[in-house]
């Protein structure tokens, strides 16, 4: 990758402009290690980082043609929990990233969904896992599947896909019918976000997910379709789930450090009455499977592409804010909850220090469940808009009668990086 000055955006553009201090579009990273934290050798992990994720090392900026970012080669923040940064500020030294500590042995991540999505940032937490642990303990770790600093950084990595995607199609007309809206429905307005973390056997899970030819995103999807379709019987408006894919396998783009996420809907609907779970799931995963390829697949392509060549030809900042207020409005009435779960997270040799990890971010739909699997465990974060527990409760039950045994490990306040408005 060439040294770069400055770029301009695109991908990036969706989470900056609909950021406000009520919609943050910020995302919180937290695992927590067996030992007490080294805070000399975070340190130098992060130096690491910083080394090796240029791209990641930017200063926000804007002028007549809109947003774009310039090179930043301040030091990243490290501080301690109690110090609540604020990103895109002097505080962050104007970076869209800073990392945190605490007494309870957590490393915590915060950034703008601007610069990337789990898939990326996990690349981001093996480096650092890696940097940390080899030097907090000085031993020798294997270096398969982690970026290092000696890396030469290819424009595969750099460049943003979508922006050059020759994938375009003329978008179909639909119209989609509202769908269920939780908040709407039951009148839980103007409540505070709340997070549930449960803790779920890894070895259990998937052999359940086996034996009925699920895969973990698909299971918890039907599990939070049924729970939610349970608490509201009665509504006239359909249950519509979301399932995030991962863009860059359609752009077969599989190196690009963007946030380059979109969502396969399905409804919830009358199809799948009197159907045992083992067809429901293939049901859904035929819908996912067909979503992901040609011709379906340029659709999901498309789509993200024409908005944000929107937002990225708008030169006029709160013109290009509206117009995102407005697609988060319409995400809220369009779809009912959201599954997104990156895969395995595969950190290596440094996995197994790892004793719990944590997904927080929001939504513009009233649930959202973040799923991770590490260290033989899979970790559920179950963000909703309200705190009401029916929902839990519901997908709790609907777990019981799978006999998939679960740990509720805490209730917390939804606490987001806050970032310092781009206008």
């Amino acid at each position: 990758m060439k040294d770069f000055k400055e770029y301009r955006l695109f991908s990036e553009l969706r989470a900056l402009y609909a950021s406000t201090e009520e919609y943050r579009r910020t995302v919180r990273f937290m695992f927590r290690l067996k030992d007490k934290i080294n805070v000399t050798s975070l340190a130098f992990a992060i130096k690491m980082v910083q080394k090796r994720y240029p791209y990641y090392c930017v200063e926000l900026k804007k002028d007549d043609n809109g947003l774009y970012f310039i090179k930043n080669d301040r030091d990243i923040i490290l501080a301690d929990k109690n110090k609540d940064i604020l990103l895109n500020s002097e505080e962050s030294n104007y970076h869209l990233i800073s990392f945190q500590y605490n007494d309870d042995n957590y490393i915590i991540i915060n950034l703008s969904h601007a610069l990337a999505d789990g898939i990326a940032i996990y690349h981001l937490i093996r480096t650092l896992l890696y940097y940390y642990i080899t030097n907090a303990f000085n031993i020798e770790l294997s270096k398969e599947n982690i970026r290092l600093v000696e890396d030469e950084i290819s424009e595969e990595e750099f460049n943003d896909p979508l922006a050059t995607t020759k994938k375009i199609i003329k978008l179909p007309q639909i119209k989609l019918n509202p769908a269920l809206n939780i908040i709407k429905e039951n009148h839980l307005e103007n409540q505070e976000n709340f997070i549930y973390h449960l803790e779920i056997d890894e070895k259990e899970l998937m052999d359940y997910v086996k034996s009925i030819k699920a895969t973990p995103g698909t299971l918890m999807s039907l599990v939070l379709s049924k729970a939610i379709k349970n608490e509201n019987a009665d509504s006239k408006n359909v249950v519509r789930m979301s399932i995030c894919v991962d863009l860059r396998k359609l752009l077969d783009a599989p190196l690009a450090h963007q946030s380059l996420v979109s969502g396969i809907i399905y409804d919830y609907d009358e199809s799948f009455n009197n159907l045992k779970i083992e067809d429901e799931i293939k049901k859904i995963r035929e819908n996912v499977n067909e979503s992901i390829k040609e011709p379906k697949s340029l659709f999901y392509i498309s789509s993200s592409y024409y908005y944000l060549s929107m937002l990225s030809k708008e030169k006029d900042i709160n013109k290009a804010r509206f117009i995102a207020s407005k697609d988060k409005e319409t995400m809220g009435g369009l779809i009912t909850g959201v599954i997104s779960y990156v895969g395995k997270a595969n950190f290596g040799d440094s996995e197994k220090y790892i004793t719990d990890f944590r997904t927080a971010t929001d939504s513009p739909t009233s649930i959202l469940v973040e799923i991770a699997a590490v260290n033989g465990k899979f970790y559920l974060d179950f963000i909703q808009n309200f705190k009401d527990e029916r929902y839990l409760n519901a997908f709790k039950k609907e777990l019981d009668e799978l006999k998939i045994k679960y740990e509720v490990k805490d209730l917390i306040k939804l606490d987001l990086p806050r970032m310092k408005s781009i206008i």
